[in-house]
Formats: structure tokens, C-alpha cells, sequence
């Protein structure tokens, strides 16, 4: 199993590329992340079924002590971001 960190600010689409790339849906309404969420995803790469543990965080600064706590163990990081916030 390999555990994943999706970050960001809030509102750049971190729920949306999760639940796309897990569920294959997109949603055009906006509900903020309370805390985090995670998914799970198993993949076949080279032959071997790999899982994998997405972990969704809250982009609001007043949960960046809660979501820090998950980045522990983390095997990869997606790091995201919005192109119209210099």
C-alpha cells in the first residue's frame, strides 16, 4: 500500500482530482474539506496490484495543524495549485 497526500490552497480542486481519478466523476459544486478524506484505489502497474491510500486535506489555514498530522508515512505528495493566484 502506498499512502498519497493531496495539498493545497483552498478551492484549487484537490477533492475534484480525487474523486475523478478514483470514482471517475466530477462535481461542478464547491463544498470545502472539513479536516480530511481519503480514498482507495487499486492499480495493476508492470503486473503487480499496487493500492493506493489518497489522502484528500483541508486548504483553509485554520486546519493546517489537523492536516500536517497526516503527512507521516506518506510514500508521494500531489501538490496542487491555482493558475489565476499569483
Amino acid at each position: 500500500m502506498a499512502k498519497i497526500i493531496i495539498i493545497g490552497d483552498s478551492g484549487v480542486g484537490k477533492t475534484n482530482l480525487l474523486t475523478k481519478f478514483c470514482e471517475g466523476l466530477f462535481k461542478e459544486t464547491y463544498v470545502a474539506t472539513i479536516g480530511v478524506d481519503f480514498k482507495l484505489k487499486t492499480m495493476t502497474i508492470d503486473d503487480c496490484k499496487v493500492k493506493l491510500q489518497i489522502w484528500d486535506t483541508a486548504g483553509q489555514e485554520r486546519f493546517r495543524n489537523i492536516t500536517q498530522t497526516y503527512y507521516k508515512g506518506a510514500s508521494g505528495i500531489i501538490l496542487t495549485y491555482g493558475i489565476n493566484n499569483k
